[in-house]
């Protein structure tokens, strides 16, 4: 491992960051909000639209996904591929961002689920 970064606050300024510059983008993560969405919308269309391979899996655990956040995730762009992880009871609570680009990969982990709160005041 080359760099770690501990980043505690405003990690949405390093998903723009990555998303503008990457030519894949992975999103996994427990719960997807509306908010989350909204922050992360035009950097995604971007993306996709010149050309980056896009996946974001998000998952069902304790009803907390909101379905219109679903629904504005497939909405952004035909080829951001969306899944649903169906917990059927079982915890499933990962978040984690991989991006990559010819030369290099950063990887973010750890608590903030795909809300504004998280991804803008959340540490």
């Amino acid at each position: 491992m080359s760099k770690v970064e501990f980043v505690k606050s405003h990690l949405i300024e390093k998903l723009k960051e990555h998303i503008e510059t990457s030519s894949s983008i992975y999103i996994l993560t427990s719960f997807v909000m509306k908010s989350g969405v909204e922050a992360i919308k035009e950097p995604l269309k971007q993306a996709a639209e010149r050309g980056a391979d896009i996946k974001i899996c998000a998952g069902d655990y304790l009803y907390v996904t909101q379905p219109d956040a679903l629904r504005e995730l497939v909405g952004i762009h035909p080829n951001i591929e969306v899944r649903l992880w169906k917990s059927n009871g079982v915890s499933f609570h990962p978040k984690a961002y991989l991006f990559e680009d010819k030369n290099d990969g950063y990887f973010i982990t750890g608590s903030s689920n795909l809300s504004r709160s998280a991804l803008t005041s959340g540490v």
